[in-house]
């Protein structure tokens, strides 16, 4: 019974976290599987065992089926063949995976993945972070010397507050924000104890930041901890300095590993010159979006399908809480009071600037911080909502000395808040809107109904918590009301955003794919553009295609994907490679055996017996059709590995592929007239190549392949490696890196 009084608010923790991800004991699993099968074919021709098809609850996170779960799953199935996740040879032709810092291929957190299996293990997955993330802050807020009611409420809103919901299906997000409170929690032990030794941790702890997968909450945390480490420890202690700057060395050195190969990928990526940010504003908030620190639906919603908001609704989306929002304002007017908090008070009102369009927030872009200027200007909101988080737990302890006067202060601005934008809003729908009968007015007319009704729950949950606090005293029982509102308020926002859904739903079999996969020759297919197999998608099922969509593509193959496949003579990049043309010849050099068309009627719509008049049948003979797909088969159709002649011509012989790994390609050829082996998977660094066990360069020649040349031979055996030596010597750094942390570790352990 003692070790329950003890550690009840763990037990409290769980328990809330258990209930929130209540559908996972019934067997659903936290995916957006209903977007995918429910709005694509060919699974769209499907009912999955309902009357009408499937009903989609979010149509703006496909995201997570079309890289990140996928992600996952591939490089769990590498490390159960005993194999690094190197690449990807499914989406562009090849490309690199673990380079790619989004797939955090080295997150200890995949194993749960390779043990219980990618569903159950996603699902794990997706849990972990909840859980890890408010222990985390838990144990931060208690070493703060905060009581434990304060600290868990706070570490609810920091695992369950709008970021984190709106992320927690990402995966690499929430697992960085585990690591964060820890962080912190380091450089405040270090000061309680005036120990240096403690900072030591800060190099194991960052290297798991690293790993996360997540740069931008990386880089905001080196920020974070150096502006904490100062704000706690000053810089008068040469000691600390020291100590603090050897481990940050040490973390460096031990994410090696991930961060060479990663620097190598960003070097030849388009991430650098890909528009995208900067098309929308770098997601830069217009003033009006404050008011979803209050009212995160007041624009609407993707899961109710009235989202008319600026953007994206999780791109763009500041709501933490009405309490943290009321911790925010608190701190404001009791800034003097403040510990610990004071930091995060002044951090929380940098981040909200730089969230929106002010001189502030277009600085990072204006004058490209390095990293930052290439996201999205809302993910800084896991600061604003870490900050809040903080400020929260000392404001809970502090509430019961306040006078009924500053307590009601501190609702004044939530109030006046939803009273004005309540006011704007009816006074336009009835004086200004209603006169009119533009269409485009009276569909401004629906989105402020929406507006309108959207903020009666926020009120209401205002003037709960406004009745809670204000006659709060020394008793502890009001700290369990706010907490029972908090979770009313945070449960009711995530569960109506996030989708759970049935095993089924995730990546099902259909006629298509299933006929698809029982070719079992080395080939790629393509896809029409439109409603059909979202991007990479096709990874699920170890399918290839020369497509793709990540902002980590390589570039020149981007450029080359443009100009061969659809014929722009200046191509420049973007984070979509998909064919718009249907050249068959074309398509036919980049592997692509098989086409998937849509069938339609004459008015557009499914189910027809008509196809894309840009595809010319005549290239193209049909060798499966189903109500609303045909899978087309190229008659220009050429092998991945194939024999050219100096000026790019056929050669005589032939080329077999006797095996296909992600890591290692081996093909046999004979060779009559002869100068180079082409294989038509995309050229990058790190790709090595024998003939008959002897080293041989690998060329472009024929952009963006790779080549090698036979020029001589009658015959022989070639082996392609990826051995990236940004990966093995990062490897090798990393060892030595954590062997010298150990040995500093134990060294100073000898010497307390």
């Amino acid at each position: 019974m003692k070790k329950f009084l003890k550690y009840w608010p763990i037990v409290l923790i769980l328990t809330i976290t258990g209930v929130y991800y209540w559908r996972l004991f019934r067997g659903d699993v936290p995916f957006p599987g209903d977007l995918l099968i429910g709005a694509y074919l060919p699974w769209l021709e499907y009912k999955w065992g309902n009357v009408v098809g499937v009903a989609i609850k979010n149509t703006l996170i496909s995201d997570i089926f079309s890289q990140f779960f996928l992600w996952k799953n591939e490089i769990a199935r590498n490390y159960l063949q005993g194999q690094w996740p190197l690449w990807n040879p499914y989406s562009y032709s090849g490309y690199p995976l673990l380079a790619n810092f989004n797939s955090g291929a080295l997150n200890p957190l995949n194993i749960l993945l390779v043990i219980f299996g990618s569903i159950n293990g996603w699902s794990l997955f997706v849990v972990a972070q909840s859980i890890g993330s408010a222990l985390a802050m838990y144990f931060y807020l208690r070493l703060c010397k905060r009581e434990k009611m304060s600290a868990v409420i706070a570490a609810i809103i920091y695992a369950f507050g709008g970021f984190s919901i709106l992320w927690s299906q990402f995966v690499n997000v929430g697992t960085a924000m585990i690591w964060i409170p820890l962080i912190l929690a380091v450089i405040e032990k270090t000061s309680l104890r005036q120990d240096s030794k403690w900072l030591l941790l800060l190099s194991p702890l960052f290297l798991l930041m690293v790993l996360a997968g997540h740069l931008q909450a990386l880089i905001y945390t080196v920020i974070i901890s150096l502006g904490y480490f100062i704000y706690r420890l000053g810089l008068k202690n040469r000691t600390f300095i020291v100590t603090f700057c050897l481990a940050g060395l040490l973390a460096i050195g031990m994410s090696a590993i991930q961060l060479l190969p990663t620097i190598e990928l960003m070097n030849s990526s388009i991430r650098f010159v890909d528009d995208f940010s900067k098309a929308i504003n770098y997601g830069l908030l217009p003033a009006g979006n404050i008011i979803t620190l209050i009212a995160p639906d007041f624009f609407g919603n993707p899961s109710t399908g009235n989202f008319w908001g600026f953007f994206d609704y999780h791109e763009t989306m500041t709501y933490l809480s009405i309490l943290g929002f009321l911790g925010l304002t608190f701190s404001l007017f009791n800034f003097k009071k403040l510990q610990q908090a004071k930091f995060f008070s002044i951090l929380a009102v940098i981040a909200l600037l730089m969230q929106f369009d002010n001189p502030i927030g277009r600085a990072i872009y204006l004058y490209k911080f390095p990293f930052l200027w290439t996201s999205v200007a809302g993910r800084i909101n896991m600061v604003t909502l870490l900050s809040v988080s903080v400020i929260v737990a000392e404001m809970m302890d502090l509430w019961p000395s306040l006078t009924f006067r500053k307590k009601l202060k501190v609702f004044l601005p939530a109030l006046m808040m939803i009273a004005m934008v309540a006011a704007i809003t009816y006074s336009s729908l009835k004086l200004y809107i209603g006169q009119l009968q533009n269409p485009e007015l009276l569909l401004m007319e629906g989105n402020l109904k929406v507006a309108l009704r959207n903020l009666a729950v926020p009120t209401l949950l205002t003037f709960f918590l406004l009745g809670t606090m204000l006659w709060a005293g020394k008793n502890r029982i009001w700290k369990w009301l706010v907490l029972m509102v908090l979770l009313a308020d945070l449960f009711r926002f995530g569960w109506k955003y996030i989708p759970f859904v049935p095993k089924s739903y995730i990546y099902p079999e259909t006629e298509v794919l299933t006929f698809l996969k029982k070719d079992h020759s080395v080939f790629r297919i393509e896809k029409e553009l439109g409603e059909i197999l979202p991007q990479n998608t096709w990874t699920a099922y170890q399918l290839m295609s020369p497509s793709g969509y990540d902002p980590m593509a390589i570039s020149e193959y981007v450029k080359a994907f443009s100009r061969d496949l659809n014929k722009v003579e200046h191509p420049g990049v973007t984070r979509f490679s998909e064919i718009n043309t249907y050249d068959a010849q074309a398509l036919g050099f980049y592997n692509v055996k098989y086409l998937l068309a849509i069938k339609r009627d004459r008015e557009g719509k499914l189910g027809g017996n008509f196809y894309n008049h840009n595809i010319d049948l005549k290239d193209w003979q049909k060798v499966l059709e189903t109500k609303e797909v045909a899978v087309l088969q190229n008659k220009r159709y050429q092998e991945r590995a194939r024999l050219l002649k100096a000026d790019g011509s056929p050669a005589s012989g032939s080329a077999q592929i006797e095996s296909y790994g992600n890591n290692k390609i081996v093909i046999n050829f004979k060779n009559l007239d002869g100068d180079r082996l082409l294989l038509t998977d995309t050229y990058f660094p790190g790709w090595t190549a024998t003939i008959n066990q002897v080293p041989e360069k690998i060329t472009k020649e024929v952009i963006p392949f790779r080549t090698v040349s036979i020029k001589g031979l009658k015959e022989g055996r070639v082996v392609f490696e990826y051995k990236p030596g940004s990966f093995f010597v990062g490897l090798g750094i990393s060892l030595a890196s954590i062997m010298a942390w150990l040995g500093w570790y134990f060294w100073s352990k000898s010497q307390a």
